[in-house]
C-alpha cells in the first residue's frame, strides 16, 4: 500500500487528521502509554542481579486512541508487508512449533537470543524500516512516532512484535545469505535465532555473532548454545528423527494441582499440536 501524505494515512488508519497530529505531539504522546515493571524470568525462574535483586523488564502498553490506531497500523499496514521465509515469530500461519520443525534432522544447532531486543530497536531504525518499505519521509516519520516511545520500540504495544520482525530483516538477510553460502538452515522467532546443519559449523559461529553486533544488536550469552544432543528450539525439542515436547511440559500436565481447567486444556492442546505435527512429518518421509 502506497501512502505518501499524512492526510491519506489518517484515512487509512480511520482517525481524524487533527487527532493524529495531537497524538504525535511530543507533549501528548506520554498520555497514551502506561508503564509498569515485571520480573525477568529464565525458564520460569526470576533473574537476579549482582545484588540479588530481581531484574526488571519495563512494559509500556499503549492505551485509548493510540492503541486503536496501532491495531489498525498492524492489521492494515504491517500485515501487508511481506516477511522473509525465515521469519516465524508473530507471523501469520507460523509458530514456535513450525520453527522447531524446520531444524529437525539437523545434527548441529546454534541457538541464541538477542538481549534487550525491543529497547535496542531505536526510532531511527524503525524510521529507516518504513522508508525501505516505500513510505514517504513524512509518513515514515509519523508511523515511527505512532509506534515508538521514549526513543525505542515499547514492549506491550500491538505493533511492536511485527515492527521488530521488519526492522531485523536488514540483519536477517545478511545472516541468511551467510547461512546459504554454508548450507545452513536459519530461522528467527522474534528475538530468537536458530541455525542448523548436517555438518559441524562451530568455527564460523563467531562470524554469525559479528553480523548481529554490526547492526547494533547484542546476544544473551546465557542463552547462547551450540548443541548436537536434542536441543530445545523455541520451546520444542528438535531432534534427528522428530520433534517432541520438553519434559517440563509433560510434568506440568501430570501435576494439575493448582491449575485451572483452561490451563490444563491449553497444555493438552499444545502437546497434541506437537505430536500431530511430528506424526505428519514422519509420514511425509
Amino acid at each position: 500500500m502506497i501512502i505518501n501524505t499524512i492526510k491519506h494515512l489518517s484515512v487509512v488508519l480511520k482517525v481524524r487528521l487533527n487527532e493524529l497530529e495531537y497524538i504525535c505531539n511530543d507533549s501528548n504522546i506520554g498520555k497514551f502509554y502506561d508503564e509498569f515493571a515485571t520480573d525477568k524470568k529464565t525458564n520460569g525462574v526470576v533473574k537476579l542481579d549482582k545484588n540479588n535483586q530481581p531484574v526488571k523488564r519495563v512494559i509500556n502498553p499503549s492505551k485509548n486512541t493510540l492503541k486503536r490506531i496501532q491495531k489498525n497500523i498492524h492489521s492494515i499496514i504491517l500485515q501487508d508487508i511481506e516477511l522473509p521465509d525465515y521469519c516465524y515469530g508473530a507471523t501469520k500461519n507460523k509458530d514456535n512449533v513450525k520453527n522447531a520443525k524446520r531444524h529437525q534432522g539437523k545434527k548441529y544447532k546454534f541457538l541464541t537470543d538477542m538481549r534487550n531486543f525491543f529497547p535496542l530497536i531505536t526510532n531511527k531504525m524503525v524510521f529507516e524500516m518504513f522508508r525501505r518499505n516505500g513510505f514517504s519521509p513524512i509518513v515514515a516519520k509519523t508511523l515511527t512516532r505512532l509506534t515508538t516511545y521514549k526513543g525505542h520500540l515499547p514492549q506491550g504495544a500491538p505493533t511492536s512484535s511485527s515492527i521488530a520482525n521488519l526492522v531485523f530483516v536488514k540483519t536477517g538477510d545478511k545472516l541468511m545469505k551467510f547461512a546459504e553460502e554454508h548450507n545452513i538452515t536459519m530461522t528467527t522467532f522474534i528475538d530468537d535465532l536458530t541455525l542448523s546443519s548436517s555438518k559441524c559449523f562451530k568455527d564460523i559461529v563467531p562470524h554469525v555473532i559479528d553480523i548481529i553486533k554490526e547492526d547494533g544488536f547484542t546476544i544473551n550469552h546465557k542463552k547462547t548454545f551450540y548443541k548436537t544432543n536434542q536441543p530445545i528450539v523455541t520451546g520444542v525439542i528438535s531432534a534427528q528423527n522428530g520433534i517432541k515436547v520438553p519434559s517440563e511440559i509433560t510434568k506440568k500436565l501430570a501435576q494439575t494441582e493448582g491449575k485451572t481447567q483452561a490451563q490444563i486444556d491449553g497444555l493438552k492442546r499444545y502437546v497434541h499440536k506437537v505430536e500431530f505435527m511430528n506424526k505428519n512429518s514422519i509420514k511425509k518421509r
